[in-house]
């Protein structure tokens, strides 16, 4: 984000007046069943959206996400009234969001994720990485995925797909479903903590009604052309020990597919459909080609768009960020594929 925020100073926003970071704890999600740590969260959003409002001469905020961020902010949007949104926010701008869940997640879960880091191996970050709520909440929903495509096959040959999730959630923690080791009986425990979190918590916010128009002007912005994991397989390891005996403690085949390296393509692309025919609804879509989940915060091309979205999404707006950081730019009335000649700084706020 730091690379946004200075196109976006660049162009005259400054941070703590007309920009603003809201950064939350990747670990928790929102929901009925939340952490004091999420309910909070959701409570200082709408304060800060509200003061970026009032120290901005009352101009609507710009709200920008980045991944996760943007389920957060429409979560935070779609459980505010709707004279509420249509004071305080101008436009909402979505980045890269994995609207539908990942199959890359399934493989966090599985036999855990160093997410490009060298020298860290995965099972070691494995049980901390299923800690975490927010977790659970991109894991592919069937709505998007479909309920016959398999996803991820098992060292006995079963697969599992997106209509599957808590029969894969208690398969990979079982002792069929990882080497034995000492730690078994800890994550055994841990899959059943998981299969209740994932039945109690995940459902209310990743059902399609969940992800409905904000009814607030939007701009979806994603990469692709980038080769994504789109089926993880635990067969037919080369290694001098079976792979049933391995079970789901080592790395899978990855069969790749579009996306942006992250995110799966149906997955950026999951709610365009539903949201362009919304009554009401001011949607704009701008695909970028080659850009990956990271690269696209960080891209010269793609920071140039980003930037001109918010630039012209304006007329009287503040900007406010959610879940990726976005700068104070200019208000913007945004229209589907239509800009407008900012007319005054509006104040952003950006989420990551």
């Amino acid at each position: 984000m730091m690379h946004l925020v200075n196109a976006l100073t660049n162009k005259g926003y400054e941070r703590g007046r007309t920009l603003f970071g809201a950064p939350y704890d990747f670990r928790y999600a929102p929901g009925p069943h939340a952490s004091a740590v999420a309910r909070n969260y959701l409570t200082d959003l709408k304060g800060l959206i509200e003061q970026a409002y009032t120290a901005n001469d009352n101009q609507p905020v710009v709200l920008l996400s980045h991944s996760m961020g943007a389920l957060w902010s429409l979560y935070f949007l779609n459980n505010q009234q709707m004279e509420w949104r249509q004071k305080f926010v101008a436009h909402f701008v979505t980045i890269a969001a994995p609207w539908g869940g990942t199959v890359e997640q399934m493989m966090t879960f599985a036999s855990g994720n160093s997410v490009g880091v060298p020298f860290v191996d995965p099972l070691v970050v494995r049980k901390e990485q299923r800690s975490s709520e927010s977790n659970l909440w991109l894991l592919p929903v069937s709505w998007v995925f479909g309920k016959h495509r398999p996803l991820v096959i098992s060292s006995s040959g079963r697969s599992y797909t997106a209509a599957d999730m808590k029969d894969f959630l208690h398969d990979i923690t079982t002792p069929a479903g990882f080497a034995a080791t000492t730690a078994a009986a800890d994550l055994h425990q841990s899959c059943n903590h998981l299969v209740t979190a994932y039945e109690s918590r995940v459902p209310h916010l990743t059902e399609k009604t969940s992800l409905r128009a904000p009814r607030v002007p939007v701009t979806l912005i994603y990469g692709h052309g980038v080769p994504t994991a789109e089926m993880l397989s635990y067969e037919e390891k080369s290694s001098s020990r079976s792979s049933s005996k391995l079970g789901f403690d080592c790395v899978p085949k990855i069969v790749q597919g579009d996306g942006d390296g992250t995110v799966n393509l149906c997955s950026l692309t999951a709610v365009i459909q539903e949201w362009g025919g919304t009554p009401g609804q001011i949607l704009e879509v701008i695909a970028l080609s080659n850009k990956s989940h990271r690269k696209i915060l960080l891209d010269k091309e793609s920071l140039e768009v980003i930037v001109n979205v918010i630039l012209n999404t304006t007329t009287t707006t503040t900007t406010t960020t959610t879940t990726t950081a976005a700068p104070p730019p200019p208000t913007t009335t945004a229209a589907a594929a239509a800009t407008t000649t900012p007319q005054q700084q509006d104040s952003v706020l950006m989420q990551s």
